[in-house]
């Protein structure tokens, strides 16, 4: 067997286990996400109620606004899981496709740009339901979880050389 083979077999074996270890957390993330995923946004609903000093209808509203876009949300979650499976699997092939590749990465790109609406979507929904200084109180809420951390808010790079100008033009 040649070098050349030999690292392919190995590759591959590689390949093989990170796809195994992926189903399997696949897997085991499926079966308790449906109780965890509900706690996560029961918990991001509560934490807004507080927050923001919601009275029960506007949080009412709110939770049944949130169902909705978190439905949607995790279609579009289910699906980018699927698509990085495809993906791994074409990189797995002997001969991968570059075509079917990038449509792929087109796909995630698309998706990923779904998700971000539908995060969107639910904070358009919860300001609208908000009182002005509630919404204030949002505004707030929404640039400290976006500053969180050293990051650069602009683009999440811990030593970011446009931070310092875009903040001057502030």
């Amino acid at each position: 067997m040649s070098k050349k083979q030999r690292i392919l077999v190995w590759l591959n074996v590689f390949l093989l286990v990170i796809n195994i270890s992926a189903f399997v957390t696949f897997l085991f993330m499926n079966s308790s996400s449906p109780e965890s995923t509900h706690d996560e946004r029961f918990s991001s609903d509560e934490f807004l109620k507080e927050e923001l000093e919601l009275d029960e209808d506007q949080y009412r509203q709110i939770t049944a606004q949130n169902m909705k876009v978190f439905r949607a949300y995790q279609a579009l979650l289910d699906r980018k899981c699927e698509i990085n499976f495809e993906l791994i699997d074409e990189l797995s092939a002997i001969s991968p496709s570059k075509e079917k590749m990038d449509s792929l990465l087109a796909m995630l790109g698309r998706l990923e740009t779904s998700l971000k609406t539908q995060t969107v979507k639910h904070f358009t929904n919860v300001k609208e339901i908000c009182t002005e200084e509630q919404q204030l109180k949002l505004d707030q809420l929404l640039r400290e979880m976006m500053e969180a951390g050293s990051q650069c808010r602009y683009c999440n790079k811990i030593n970011c050389s446009r931070r310092d100008q875009l903040q001057k033009k502030k």
